[in-house]
């Protein structure tokens, strides 16, 4: 059964992806077999930080009914499993972030599955808060960056999350 971990903070451009790229990439070289999964819906940037092609299908069009979740894998750095996101914006309109669940289930083979979040705290991206068994806080240390990421923190044990730690980023 995998563990699955939620990369987030309510802040964008606080390095949550490049965070989550060299986590995942870590733990996949440790022998750990890791799954990634860009669940950013609206600014997808995993594949190009793993430097894997996001090529159809990706998660969008899981989320769209229109793939399986084992189709939408590319292999990354160090035997990593890679679940890409789509950059069109017609491609979020069609994705359903409800279906996050599923394509968490089908990896649970895994020993983990990282989950790479959306800035804000709207649906799309609290959403995988509640359904990983920890978060990982991302962060810089600006007054800004500290209060949403505070907020995430928040949101995440409002949904029955648990906080696992964080990074603080750009020191």
């Amino acid at each position: 059964m995998a563990t699955v971990y939620a990369v987030a903070s309510a802040k964008g451009g606080v390095g949550k992806t490049t965070t989550t790229a060299n986590l995942a990439a870590i733990l996949s070289a440790a022998g750990e077999d890791t799954v990634v999964v860009d669940a950013d819906l609206g600014m997808a940037n995993l594949a190009g930080a793993l430097g894997v092609d996001a090529a159809e299908p990706t998660l969008h069009d899981v989320l769209a009914g229109e793939a399986t979740p084992t189709e939408a894998v590319r292999e990354g750095p160090c035997g990593l499993r890679v679940v890409p996101g789509e950059t069109d914006l017609d491609a979020y309109a069609a994705a359903d972030p409800a279906g996050i669940r599923g394509v968490i289930a089908a990896f649970d083979d895994a020993d983990v599955v990282l989950l790479d979040c959306g800035a804000g705290l709207a649906h799309d991206s609290a959403l995988p808060l509640a359904l990983a068994d920890e978060t990982l806080l991302v962060s810089t240390p600006e007054r800004d960056a500290l209060v949403d990421t505070d907020k995430t923190a928040d949101l995440a044990e409002r949904l029955g999350g648990t906080v696992a730690g964080a990074a603080l980023t750009r020191v």
